[in-house]
């Protein structure tokens, strides 16, 4: 992938931003390359060379990084810090690095932190529930530790103590308590994303299309209806149904305004493959 500086960012600062301080050690699949989608993980390795980013683009990932480096190398007791660990499916090395393990009676509560904003915390993330609930599979089946609980750390970026709408976070750091799933349900989870990647590899080798993405993993967002009067810049209100939406634009002599959800990760190219994606582009292509 070549990095590119089109705000000609002084060296030492590209220099920074541009170092892959990434390793999921000697394991063929991190626990988050598990959970991505197939059709992504494919691209990437096929057009790496000609993939671009500037790297502008890297700030933010990169200083939750740097914050994760710091929080690494402070040691509490009680605490166990950024601990990778590996286990083996049908002779496939996986593993995940969890960031704090917090010893209480009886086992440990895993914590993940996360550097969000605050849309985030508001919608909350599956993946969040399905990343740590690996982590709790993997700490008791390798190390037979029991997880008596799960929690995202989040620390919100774009915190504003002047927004009180419903589900902002209350501090700009907020623990959130996370759902946990027993064992059997998570390696049945495990060993059918493995499927999925071993599926794409074999299919892509062969020319053959990859699995699409589905909108979950696209970020699909919802469809919704906005009702509108004319001489009037913003919507009266914004709702999910038409039925809704035609009810009231009837009251208030005004019309329906349809805007259609859009596949997110694919439109802002967070992927960074949707210009070789054949999903996306057929999309595209389709006349209006």
């Amino acid at each position: 992938m070549k990095i590119t500086n089109n705000q000609n960012l002084p060296a030492p600062l590209v220099a920074l931003l541009s170092r892959n301080y990434y390793s999921k050690g000697a394991s063929q699949y991190s626990v988050t390359e598990l959970m991505s989608p197939p059709k992504i993980r494919r691209l990437r390795e096929q057009y790496d060379d000609e993939m671009q980013i500037d790297v502008t683009k890297m700030i933010a990932s990169q200083l939750g990084t740097f914050m994760h480096g710091k929080l690494e190398a402070k040691e509490v007791e009680g605490y166990i810090n950024e601990e990778r660990i590996f286990t083996e499916i049908d002779g496939v090395v996986i593993s995940g690095a969890i960031d704090l393990q917090k010893h209480v009676e009886g086992g440990v509560v895993i914590i993940d932190y996360k550097f969000v904003k605050a849309w985030s915390v508001k919608q909350g993330k599956d993946d969040w529930m399905t990343q740590l609930n690996i982590y709790k599979w993997l700490v008791e089946t390798v190390k037979g530790t029991p997880v008596l609980g799960l929690q995202i750390c989040a620390i919100v970026k774009d915190y504003s103590p002047h927004d009180t709408s419903e589900g902002y976070p209350q501090a700009e750091a907020i623990m959130i308590d996370i759902p946990m799933w027993d064992s059997v349900k998570t390696e049945t989870y495990v060993r059918e994303r493995l499927n999925m990647h071993r599926n794409a590899k074999v299919h892509h080798e062969f020319g053959e299309d990859l699995q699409p993405c589905t909108d979950e993993e696209r970020w699909m967002s919802e469809t919704t209806y906005a009702v509108k009067r004319e001489g009037r810049k913003t919507a009266i209100r914004v709702l999910k149904t038409m039925d809704e939406a035609t009810e009231l634009a009837e009251k208030e002599k005004g019309y329906v305004e349809t805007r259609s959800g859009e596949p997110k990760r694919c439109t802002g190219d967070f992927c960074g493959v949707s210009k070789w994606c054949s999903q996306y582009q057929g999309e595209l292509n389709v006349p209006a």
